[in-house]
């Protein structure tokens, strides 16, 4: 019998790994390492734990987050892979790409906020917040945007 990579992620798929659990640990360990941050709990790790992973299940199983959650992250590993692969083939061609934007900090802060609106606008943010019209929601975020990016601009001198 031969294994099949694809045979495994489908799997995995139909039995919510990916709409489920990947998002529920995920969502778990960004409420245990806020804790952990603030101290919330002076009696140790444990109740951290316990806690967290309380809230995970309840966020994840009673709203619309997980299912947000993990097309927030599939979308962003895309970002993620391109920019892999931009730094690969500049290197290939002789440049250090990270070294040319550490240089460059309003250049890299545009690449980051548009990379940011993209990926907002592709996860489809309304779904999320089922009240607002997305014509409302799609302006929110490009004058929050437009707004941090002017204040970070202004803030950050061009080397």
């Amino acid at each position: 019998m031969t294994f099949h990579f694809s045979t495994l992620i489908g799997n995995l798929n139909e039995i919510g790994f990916y709409e489920l659990f990947l998002p529920y640990v995920l969502f778990t360990t960004l409420v245990y390492a806020l804790f952990r941050k603030v101290k919330l709990f002076d009696e140790g790790q444990t109740i951290d734990i316990l806690f967290s992973m309380t809230i995970g299940f309840f966020v994840i199983n009673y709203t619309s987050l997980g299912v947000f959650l993990s097309h927030l992250f599939a979308v962003a590993s895309l970002f993620i892979a391109m920019s892999v692969v931009i730094v690969l083939v500049t290197a290939s061609l002789g440049m250090n790409f990270p070294e040319y934007i550490a240089g460059r900090p309003g250049t890299a802060l545009m690449l980051m906020v548009l990379a940011a609106i993209f990926i907002l606008l592709e996860v489809r943010i309304d779904k999320l917040l089922p009240n607002i019209d997305s014509m409302t929601i799609n302006i929110v975020i490009f004058v929050t945007v437009f707004i941090a990016v002017i204040a970070l601009a202004a803030k950050i001198p061009e080397k």
